[in-house]
């Protein structure tokens, strides 16, 4: 309901001022009271008429969004509606951690002038993702090419610059936080005359250290040609290279050297000489080639030069020695003067004689004090130079950097001709759309335009892009997530379970005290020191453990905890929290020597700490009525299973349990997840035919087992008995009073007398119907009284393991002869052993409702085996059936809907072909119609996916049906990684200790020894079991979570939210 005429003018008016002239229609005075603001709701109307009026096609679809009142000012005309506009529509409270952040699809409309300036804006808003409009131009034919190269020109210059003063070893000063960097254009120039002028320097200051190179070696040459001369005159040899002592002498050498001396000239046969500088590494070769080449007619000496030479391009030090070689004519001289120059030897000219040598000596040197003169101002001007331009070097780089990204995001923008303005799209949290809007006005008037931006909120079923608000403590966990792959849009996120889930299963495989604190302390200090670390974060190593820091925080802690879950410090136990429940075997405590039934002559460890002497008055011989516990330890494992024989067992049987529980319970919220994103996604098909069948099917086996795995963990089995080989029943240790009137109870302790208890009423039982050994007294056992229709007899405990006979269900002991027989004959009693979790397992598939009664855990078990198989065999088809064909059918009722609308819009069409075209003009426009742009290939999926295909979607849904039922056998056998872990770096652990410190340390009796293994044995911790060990708990938890878990209802198809951002931008992704 909106006033057209007046929209209509506004509009013609806006694109009057675009147009750079005053539209007919709208005359320029009057456009100024009715721009639209850009903090107001109308400011997304101007589009849609400049749309109408030739824009792009692909523009024709965008929706007006109207939610917002406008507030008017005195003076101003805004547009005003018919009616009053209804409420917003009210939206649910943001997600950012469960889920992504709402998107919005935005267009701008940015003019010309003001584009620089609102870019500048909106990369410090770090709001907007742009697209690219142009994907059909290549980099070359956008608008602001020209600019781009421009900038690259610039940073090339700005790392030339930088490269000189890293090879000075100058710093680049810190940025300032406003600094005076003047435009563009004077940048540019002012960076090519600064270049030119670095070169030119450069150049001359090379040419100069060439220099000095060159009368450092003219100097060596000459110090060495007076000795060389000087050792001719005693004689020379011509003989191949060696480094032996010259020849013998030569008074034809002799007598040519003194008419050269003499100043003689030089007949076609005289000796001649070529002195120069080689590199040292040269030499050898240099000499060997000369020999051949002349065939041994030479001289050769040379000297090592011992400082080094540095070049002056590539600052490289090179050893070089000085030579002269002695030769005999002038065909010799050529072919010397060739190979001087292929081995890059440098040659000097060496006076004749010796006043000559002493006066080239004095000059040398001489050129080169004027030369270190000339050197060393050189250098101050360099060094003052470079320090100038290094106080202006980052701000000059931050400010290109962001020019450069400027104009390569202007490149993604279209350009309408017509309207002489800029169209953008990109996308933008929808909680940051004011954030954009007022950027939007800080551009303008930072650009001092008289246009203001439109922005236009554009509905649209193209995927939008995944966005979570991290913080720093998720970041890690996030990233995890990611590089597995990004979430689908609105998808639950499964680093919010991650944070939690990942340290935990790291430390149950990574469990010990003091490695656990090790870790800790690492995380705690790179948190506490995070931001002097922050430089450092650029080396590829410590930057990963620096933005990993509070993984590896989080990871000690729970490391920390599971070290006293396995009450273990460096492999080591503890009784930190109490006594051990088990009496020492020492007999130092004097609890436990004082218990019943201890020899403290054998030292016997016998029996758990428990309230015996409280359940049973051994003065009086009579029951207290209370029942017999055993003291537990407060917390964790007790330390006095690590010097026991079954340790391994005992620990082993636990880890393991534990492991298959952690991860069954973690595939199941795996699976819960997949519940939350079908409720939000309002997927009822997936909800009622992929969920419930996994759900059910998951829970009927694995869950049911660790239903058997906690049951097994709560029951006492010390009084938990097998009645007849027919039925369970629990006994507690309350001792028997006088009468048997608290049946069922025990029999006295330590008394193995059975006719004389209770008056002699049990001596008329069966022989089988007793638990104790001769001589082994024990601390009683069970009678269980049972109640029949004839009467009642008394069963009494039978030791079961010394007669075999007894646990036999088809043998003389059963429920039937136990009734037959009033006096107990037939009846038997024994205790119940903790049966086997994994035979029961295998035995619920091989023998289906059938489960032996000393194998029972939970009542009725037999019968909830075979439920739970029925509900697991249906729920497979039920998971791979249903939903490709309700699928197929919503297709086929969505596409006769389509249909049928499509008929009725053609004969509506067909009957208002007659009316006048003019009446088009006066009548409002037509509802917003919503954009329907395919997603861009590279964000993959979306929601539309083309034509459905049935067959298609029935291989789909049967891969996806064997593929969870196998992976939920073989996903919760990788669990077991985490007891075998856990495992191996127990006795990692245990080894390097006992091996080390405890075996060669301690028993050596040596101090020095002893401080050596420790030595040993820290290096061990931290290399082994700190590096190694902790990045193998690392990597198996990473495949725990990609694998097992998040497989079970992670899509992973989206796109990352990477918005145009000044923060986040560095050169190498600005191509």
């Amino acid at each position: 309901a909106i006033d057209v005429s007046e929209l209509k003018v506004n509009l013609l008016c806006l694109e009057g001022r675009l147009g750079g002239e005053a539209s007919s229609a709208a005359p320029q005075q009057a456009c100024v009271p009715r721009l639209i603001p850009i903090t107001g709701p109308w400011d997304t109307s101007a589009p849609a008429a400049a749309r109408r009026r030739g824009g792009r096609a692909a523009d024709k679809d965008t929706a007006i969004d109207v939610s917002e009142p406008y507030d008017a000012k005195p003076g101003d005309y805004p547009i005003r509606p018919k009616k009053k506009p209804s409420a917003p529509p009210k939206r649910s409270p943001p997600m950012s951690q469960f889920r992504s952040e709402e998107m919005a699809l935005i267009q701008l409309f940015i003019q010309n002038d003001a584009a620089n300036d609102t870019l500048h804006e909106l990369g410090h808003s770090n709001a907007v993702q742009f697209k690219d409009l142009n994907k059909d131009r290549t980099a070359f034919q956008r608008i602001f090419v020209q600019d781009v190269r421009k900038c690259d020109d610039m940073l090339r210059i700005i790392r030339y610059i930088q490269d000189l003063m890293e090879a000075e070893g100058m710093q680049t000063g810190p940025e300032p936080r406003h600094p005076p960097v003047p435009s563009l254009h004077e940048l540019h120039e002012r960076l090519q005359d600064l270049e030119k002028e670095m070169k030119q320097h450069t150049a001359s200051y090379a040419q100069l250290l060439k220099q000095r190179s060159e009368l450092r070696e003219h100097r060596h040459v000459l110090s060495g040609a007076a000795q060389w001369f000087q050792q001719a005159r005693g004689g020379v040899a011509f003989t191949a290279p060696s480094d032996g002592a010259d020849g013998g002498g030569s008074a034809e050498l002799l007598n040519l050297l003194d008419e050269q001396e003499a100043g003689a000239r030089t007949t076609a046969g005289s000796l001649g000489h070529i002195a120069g500088c080689i590199p040292t590494a040269n030499l050898r070769d240099f000499a060997i080639t000369l020999f051949r080449a002349t065939r041994g007619n030479l001289l050769l000496k040379h000297d090592d030069i011992e400082q080094p030479f540095k070049d002056p391009l590539t600052q490289e030090e090179v050893l070089k020695s000085v030579f002269i070689v002695f030769f005999s004519g002038e065909r010799s001289r050529m072919k010397i003067d060739k190979i001087c120059d292929s081995y890059a030897c440098s040659k000097y000219r060496l006076p004749e004689g010796t006043t000559q040598q002493d006066a080239a000596i004095r000059d040398v040197e001489e050129r080169m004090r004027d030369l270190k003169t000339v050197l060393t101002r050189t250098k101050d001007y360099r060094m003052g130079r470079l320090e100038q331009l290094s106080e202006h070097h980052g701000a000059w780089m931050t400010y290109v950097l962001r020019e450069k990204a400027v104009f390569h995001t202007l490149n993604l923008f279209n350009y309408d001709v017509t309207r002489k303005c800029l169209i953008a799209e990109g996308w933008c949290p929808a909680s940051a759309l004011q954030e954009v809007r007022e950027a939007l006005r800080r551009g303008q008037l930072k650009s001092g335009s008289n246009v203001q931006t439109v922005l236009n909120v554009v509905r649209t079923k193209e995927t939008p892009p995944t966005y979570f608000k991290s913080t720093k403590l998720t970041k890690g966990f996030q990233a995890i997530v990611d590089a597995y792959g990004i979430a689908k849009y609105q998808e639950m996120n499964p680093a919010v379970f991650t944070v939690i889930t990942f340290p935990f299963l790291f430390g149950v495989m990574f469990g010990d005290i003091g490695h656990g604190i090790m870790m800790t302390l690492v995380g705690l200090l790179l948190c506490v020191f995070e931001k002097r670390l922050l430089s450092s974060a650029k080396d590829e190593m410590f930057g990963t453990l620096y933005h990993g820091r509070y993984n590896i925080l989080l990871m000690g802690i729970f490391a920390t905890y599971a070290g006293f879950i396995y009450n273990e410090l460096f492999s080591v136990p503890l009784e930190i929290f109490g006594h051990t429940a088990w009496c020492s075997g020492e007999m130092s405590d004097p609890a436990c020597i004082d218990m019943h039934g201890v020899d403290p002559k054998g030292g016997t460890q016998k029996w758990l700490r428990s309230n015996l002497e409280q359940a049973y008055n051994f003065n009086d011989q009579q029951s207290t009525g209370k029942e017999v516990t055993w003291e537990v330890y407060p917390f964790g494992t007790d330390p006095g299973f690590a010097h026991t024989s079954n340790k391994l067992n005992s620990v082993n049987s636990f880890k393991m349990k534990f492991a298959i529980v952690a991860g069954v319970c973690q595939m199941v919220m795996g699976v819960c997840c997949k519940l939350m994103n079908t409720i939000y996604f309002k997927d009822s098909v997936t909800m009622l035919f992929v969920f419930i069948p996994e759900i059910v099917f998951i829970n009927s086996i694995f869950g049911y087992l660790c239903l058997l795995i906690m049951s097994k963990w709560t029951t006492n089995w010390d009084s938990t008995f097998i009645l007849n080989n027919y039925e369970v029943v629990s006994i507690p240790q309350v001792y028997c009073d006088a009468t048997l009137s608290n049946t069922p109870c025990w029999t006295p302790p330590f008394m193995d007398n059975r006719d004389a208890l209770f008056g002699g009423r049990l001596s008329r039982l069966p022989a089988h119907m007793w638990c104790m050994k001769d001589g082994v007294k024990t601390a009683g056992c069970a009678v269980y009284k049972l109640v029949q229709s004839s009467g009642f007899q008394y069963i009494v405990e039978s030791n079961a393991f010394g007669d075999k006979t007894v646990m036999d269900p088809l043998g003389p002991y059963n429920k039937n002869a136990c009734l037959a027989d009033m006096a107990g004959s037939g009846c038997a009693l024994w205790k119940q052993n903790p049966p086997s979790l994994l035979d029961t397992l295998i035995k619920m598939f091989m023998e289906i409702g059938s489960v032996p009664v000393a194998s029972q855990v939970i009542p009725g078990q037999g019968g909830l085996q075979m439920f739970l198989i029925f509900i697991a065999f249906w729920s497979v088809p039920l998971l791979l059936l249903p939903k490709p064909f309700l699928l197929k059918k919503a297709h086929l009722a969505k596409k006769a809907a389509e249909d049928e609308a499509n008929g009725i819009t053609h004969h509506a069409h067909g009957e208002e072909g007659d009316e006048d075209e003019d009446a088009d003009e006066e009548a409002p426009p037509p509802p917003p119609v919503e954009k329907k742009e395919a997603p861009a290939a590279d964000h993959g999926g979306g929601h539309g996916h083309g034509e459905f295909n049935f067959e298609e979607e029935m291989v789909h849904q049967m891969i996806h049906t064997i593929e969870y039922v196998l992976g939920c056998i073989s996903n919760t056998a990788s669990y077991l990684r985490l007891w075998a872990l856990s495992l191996a770096h127990a006795q990692l652990s245990e080894v390097f200790w006992e091996k080390t410190v405890v075996e060669i340390g301690v028993e050596s009796a040596d101090g020095t020894m002893l401080f050596v293994c420790i030595t040993a044995w820290a290096c061990f911790t931290v290399g082994v079991l700190m590096g190694m060990e902790s990045l193998s708990a690392f990597l198996h938890a990473l495949r725990l979570h990609w694998v097992e878990f998040m497989n079970k209802f992670f899509d992973g198809s989206g796109y990352k939210f990477a918005p145009f951002s000044f923060e986040t931008m560095n050169d190498e992704v600005i191509e």
